[in-house]
């Protein structure tokens, strides 16, 4: 059986949550499992209260700091190299604990149509097999610098059948 939380251990608990939002780095900083976190709040509903609370404001926090990072190096206020890792993180976790940070995706309209392809590039010409493996091998001159597919592939919409 796990042990009962003490009041100044529960308030440890609560501003471990407020901070950082996740029961498991508040039972690590308490030095208490997750279970006993899981059981006390069983057991009463006050702390099942605030610790739901302190959970929700740790989330905004979360949100906070990662919106400020975020911030300081779209500002330049950021004087060191751009850690890209750190910065992704920040967005994700922006994402992740911010309502409506990425704002809401629209489709406008769709357009469904097949294409019959005229012309297209040419695939490369298999000249020799080595051990049952056919070697890929274009003839010298054929590359002819296309930039795009629209240079590339020539079609014609189809009617839908």
């Amino acid at each position: 059986m796990s042990k009962k939380l003490n009041a100044e251990l529960k308030e440890q608990v609560i501003d471990a949550l407020r901070y950082h939002g996740t029961m498991q780095y508040a039972s690590k900083v308490c030095d208490v499992s997750v279970r006993t976190l899981n059981e006390e709040m069983r057991r009463s509903e006050i702390f099942k209260r605030r610790v739901l609370e302190a959970r929700a404001e740790g989330k905004t926090n979360i949100a906070d700091r990662a919106i400020e990072l975020i911030k300081s190096y779209a500002y330049g206020e950021n004087t060191e190299k751009t850690d890209r890792n750190r910065l992704t993180a920040a967005i994700a976790l922006a994402n992740a604990y911010e309502p409506g940070f990425r704002g809401t995706t629209q489709v406008q309209g769709r357009i469904e149509h097949d294409i019959k392809v005229i012309t297209a590039v040419p695939r490369p010409k298999y000249k020799v097999e080595i051990e049952n493996k056919p070697q890929k091998m274009l003839d010298k001159g054929e590359d002819k610098g296309y930039n795009s597919v629209e240079e590339v592939i020539e079609g014609e919409v189809i009617e839908g059948e």
